[in-house]
């Protein structure tokens, strides 16, 4: 058993709360009685550097390491010298604009935009138009990022004029790039954007972006262009349909019900079916209007059958389905079928309807094979229990496609006391896909009973199947389960290694402490990021990793500790003491400050004695954030420290100390 050193003990106490008064007040005596209270913080606040006086020597440390080329030492300076405020605040944001560091200039743009200072604001808002305007993606992304944010108030109509200087400015991907926000935007500028992108030739790109953008909007402006299109039969009659359903204000809605309405009622048959499907749509499907849709879906005009079979997804009409049964049993269009299907499955996820769960088993009973597959998947999709029998028997049949509909449906209905079952079908099953879809059926029963027919597959040729058989009996969390998968940590493929990896520490998590220094040469970032972000693998896992592991593996190990909080805070102190890697301590101690805050403000104070440079800084934000007006006699000295991010993290930590009213 390892014993914790002093260090570590004084830092535990802390987090047990032992240490409260001097987390939270950093004095070095205890309070003294409350008469005396006063004179002490007068004495206390006498003995302070004067706040000017801070800030002087704070200003030479930053103009010290103007253009230095370490990004994060001219952040803290940037954000250092705008807390000073005034030209000092000026200055810092001007420069922040320029700044090549995005995240840097992010934060400048963020603050000028709001500053009180017009000139600064109105160049903020002119370098935020440059990035929409830009031809290369990366920096408009980063200005769009900026404008998404909902903090920095900028108008509508500073937004809008922003993407119109863009339109304007920019390259054919820019001014794709802003008709799509513009779009977002609404209002007539949206609406201008879309009639002018749909006069353009049809094989032109703004034509169809026009089109696609279209698909997504909902306001009224459009309704008179979409009902101008309502009856085409091409693209443009799908798009206008579907905004004619779509329009969500309600006034546009009411007036689009009531013009729908009239067609409806005075139109010839095939224009009639097109207002239908829209009504249907819109929640107006009454039973005339069902009627009419199932008409439709029978008549002899391929375009009308389709119109009509979109508008009956929101049709729940006995009568219908009665008068489509046949056709629908029958119809192997694939357009049509598939249209049909999907209303059947609508429906029967809304409640239930015994007649649609009928029609959907006699198909699957029967010798159309297309519609079989349709109505096996829709079955599968409802999770319909008593279908288990048909699709029992579907898995003796000689086609694979039937068999695969077949084991999904089995997939979707499986229970505890099916595994029997499923795994005498895996024995016999030949097809790969099949088998597959077999395990995960075992998979979602989760007992250990699903172990038996799984203990061939752990170690398959086939590698999908060794993952999804590893990925199966792992959760089972059995001593059995972890002897099936031990030995596949030294899979030929490092992907299955990690699956087996994985579930064994979830099993085992002591007995992969010792063993788990093996995998830190094949395992990859993405892996352990995996392993930080999954919350059943302990904290002493990523304490391991965070303390042994390569570069990459390391840092990534400290950020799921962090995430997981208070219940690894310990984790994290140890590491700031342990790690010999100067940027795995750093990052911990950067996360105590997240995690902790200020009630470990005496961790931080004796943490400016680390001898690696980034805790020192860490440390020092922590104190900056939460220590008290008298830190600054530990703070003040580092201002000399021999490296820069400490001694700008010190300049800006002790800024907002001096200007912090003491504790006695």
């Amino acid at each position: 058993m390892r014993h914790p050193s002093p260090f570590v003990s004084r830092l535990t106490a802390t987090l047990a709360g032992c240490l409260l008064p001097i987390c939270v007040g950093d004095a070095a005596a205890a309070p003294k009685p409350a008469k005396a209270a006063a004179p002490a913080s007068a004495a206390a606040e006498d003995a302070l550097p004067k706040a000017e006086d801070v800030a002087a020597q704070a200003r030479a440390v930053f103009t010290d390491l103007d253009g230095n080329s370490d990004p994060a030492v001219r952040t803290t300076a940037f954000e250092g010298r705008v807390a000073l405020g005034k030209d000092d605040r000026a200055a810092a944001l001007t420069a922040g604009l320029a700044d090549a560091h995005w995240p840097l200039r992010a934060r400048a743009l963020s603050i000028a935009l709001t500053d009180k200072d017009k000139k600064l604001a109105a160049a903020a808002l002119d370098a935020l138009g440059k990035l929409l305007a830009s031809n290369e993606r990366s920096e408009r992304e980063q200005g769009a990022e900026l404008l998404a944010r909902t903090d920095l108030g900028l108008k509508p109509a500073d937004v809008l004029k922003l993407w119109q200087r863009a339109l304007a400015d920019g390259g054919p991907e820019t001014r794709a790039d802003a008709r799509a926000a513009i779009v977002r935007l609404g209002g007539k500028p949206a609406w201008e954007i879309l009639a002018a992108g749909l006069a353009e030739p049809t094989d032109s790109k703004e034509f169809g972006q026009a089109v696609e953008l279209l698909g997504t909007y909902k306001e009224g402006l459009g309704a008179a262009w979409a009902f101008s299109h309502l009856n085409d039969k091409d693209q443009l009659g799908v798009v206008a349909r579907g905004l004619l359903a779509r329009i969500d204000d309600p006034k546009a809605g009411a007036e689009v019900v009531k013009n729908l309405t009239k067609i409806y009622e005075k139109a010839e048959f095939a224009e009639r079916i097109n207002a239908a499907a829209v009504l249907a749509a819109r929640g107006q499907a009454t039973p005339a209007i069902a009627r009419s849709l199932s008409k439709g879906a029978k008549f002899t005009d391929a375009h009308v059958r389709l119109v009509a079979l979109e508008g009956l997804r929101q049709v729940r009409d006995p009568a219908a389905l009665g008068e489509l049964r046949e056709r629908l049993a029958t119809n192997e269009n694939e357009a049509e079928s598939a249209l049909a299907y999907e209303w059947l499955y609508t429906w029967g996820k809304s409640n239930g309807e015994k007649q649609v769960l009928d029609l959907l088993q006699e198909v699957a009973r029967g010798d159309r094979r297309t519609l079989r597959l349709r109505a096996m998947d829709v079955l599968a999709r409802l999770a319909h229990r008593p279908s288990a029998p048909l699709f029992e028997a579907a898995m003796g049949e000689g086609q694979i496609e039937i068999r695969l509909a077949a084991a999904k449906g089995l997939r979707a209905v499986a229970k505890p006391g099916d595994e029997k079952r499923l795994g005498d079908f895996l024995r016999r099953e030949p097809d790969v896909n099949v088998k597959l879809e077999l395990v995960l059926g075992l998979a979602a029963i989760g007992t250990p009973a699903i172990l038996d027919a799984l203990q061939f597959l752990v170690g398959a040729p086939q590698v999908e199947l060794r993952r999804a058989a590893i990925a199966a009996a792992g959760p089972t969390g059995t001593p059995t389960a972890a002897s099936l998968l031990r030995p596949r940590r030294q899979d030929a493929d490092l992907d299955t290694r990690f699956a087996a990896t994985v579930q064994l520490i979830r099993i085992d998590p002591r007995m992969m402490l010792k063993e788990l220094k093996g995998a830190f040469g094949w395992m990859s970032g993405a892996q352990v990021m995996a392993l930080a972000e999954d919350p059943k693998v302990t904290p002493d896992i990523l304490e391991l990793i965070a303390l042994e592991g390569s570069d990459d593996q390391r840092g990534l190990a400290v950020q799921g500790l962090v995430q997981r909080g208070e219940t690894a805070a310990t984790r994290l102190l140890s590491l700031v003491e342990r790690s010999p890697h100067e940027d795995t301590a750093g990052a911990a101690m950067a996360g105590m400050v997240t995690v902790r805050k200020d009630a470990s403000v005496a961790t931080y104070r004796e943490s400016l004695k680390s001898a690696h440079g980034r805790v020192r800084a860490a440390a020092l934000v922590g104190l900056g954030l939460y220590g008290a007006p008298q830190t600054l006699e530990v703070v003040l000295p580092l201002l000399s420290d021999k490296e820069p991010t400490v001694r700008a993290e010190a300049a800006r930590a002790a800024i907002a100390l001096s200007t912090r009213k003491p504790v006695p």
